[in-house]
């Protein structure tokens, strides 16, 4: 059967819908914090509700495939170029350490006693439990997500840099296959599941499937088999997927067959979906339709912002809205409209932030710009 030759996939291209999927991943976080404020009522909607929204704590796994699968896209187009590390860590640095800093130091100077302080500096949060470190808290609790990110910026540079792409490829799945095996191996032993859920090693198999997309798509052979394969892969994991929801009635972050093979399977799905997003597939066009809507694009694009105030406003309205005495008979929509006030809320300090903060940084990019090489230089290894 003869493929058409594709597009060939590189960092430099910027897909639109991928910001829509950014999108997705904050609006999922979003929905599961709501049950911060909201104050459920009775009856099967409630319900629904409540198993709904306790699931959507994989939009965190969403993050973890999107960025695998974009750092590494960005480290293997530009692995030959002039001062690969050098413009790869900077740019990294004016993106994410201006308002992540900025924030903490906030929060450390209106609390000195604020827990465990030197772990927050060092992006070492999410392996506090490990150590006997108390309970973080929840104003910083959604930072245990930054901690893995940073971790894998430090580290797969070199990685990608040592190993090359086939060898890369290699790599990944074995991180892949160590990070489940690891899960099973912990939760059989009795690992405290927020451990489970937060400590790197045991999240590797989102960032590596991300990564191994990446790898695929630069490859002509791999990149024609996933346009070919790719959905009947997505149908098939969220079937897989599917039984694992329906036998623990939900997706939730402590349930023994979600942090084992559920975990995983989510991150395969949302690594297929992100491949069919890129190679804008004919099976999938109004998919690539709806992630390029601006509502989509904006929540994507305004995602770490977003993620970095959400417990910074969330709390506080909590307060108000238990203040008021909002309860199951008398306080449901109370607290759903407090929800919805709160995310307007965020959504404006994360404008705020964007255009009178974070943006003054980001020009300095423009002194470290990410090169590539000549194409001949690319296809290599």
């Amino acid at each position: 059967m003869n493929v058409s030759p594709l597009e060939p996939i590189n960092a430099a291209k910027h897909v639109p819908a991928l910001d829509g999927v950014r999108g997705v991943a904050i609006l999922m976080v979003l929905f599961f914090h709501s049950g911060l404020i909201i104050v459920s009522g009775t009856g099967r909607l409630w319900e629904f509700y409540e198993m709904v929204s306790r699931s959507c704590w994989c939009g965190v796994d969403l993050f973890f495939v999107l960025s695998g699968f974009l750092i590494t896209g960005i480290l293997l187009d530009t692995r030959a170029s002039p001062h690969y590390f050098r413009n790869f860590y900077l740019r990294r640095i004016l993106r994410i350490f201006p308002l992540y800093y900025g924030v903490i130091l906030w929060l450390f100077l209106q609390n000195p006693e604020f827990p465990d302080q030197m772990w927050y500096w060092l992006y070492l949060q999410n392996w506090v439990p490990v150590f006997g470190g108390s309970t973080p808290p929840m104003v910083v609790q959604p930072f245990w997500s930054l901690a893995v990110e940073e971790q894998f910026y430090l580290l797969w540079p070199f990685a990608v840099w040592l190993l090359g792409r086939r060898p890369l490829g290699v790599f990944c799945g074995s991180l892949f296959l160590l990070s489940l095996l690891s899960r099973c191996v912990a939760r059989y032993h009795g690992v405290d599941a927020m451990t489970v859920y937060t400590v790197t090693l045991f999240r590797l198999d989102t960032l590596s499937a991300g990564a191994l997309i990446a790898i695929w798509l630069r490859n002509p052979v791999w990149e024609s088999y996933l346009n070919r394969r790719a959905l009947t892969g997505l149908i098939l994991t969220g079937i897989a997927l599917l039984a694992v929801i329906v036998a623990e009635k939900g997706f939730y972050i402590d349930g023994r067959a979600s942090q084992t093979v559920g975990y995983s399977l989510f991150a395969v799905m949302s690594a297929l979906l992100i491949a069919l997003v890129v190679l804008n597939s004919s099976k999938l066009k109004f998919l690539n339709r709806v992630l390029e809507g601006r509502v989509l694009r904006y929540f994507g694009n305004r995602s770490y912002a977003i993620y970095i105030f959400q417990m910074m406003v969330f709390i506080p309205v909590k307060k108000i809205n238990m203040m008021y005495g909002a309860d199951a008979d008398t306080g449901s929509m109370q607290s759903i409209f407090a929800f919805c006030a709160s995310v307007l809320i965020i959504l404006l300090l994360s404008e705020v932030s964007w255009h009178c903060y974070e943006k003054q940084f980001l020009k300095l990019k423009r002194f470290f710009p990410r090169q590539q090489p000549q194409a001949a230089a690319i296809v290599e290894s």
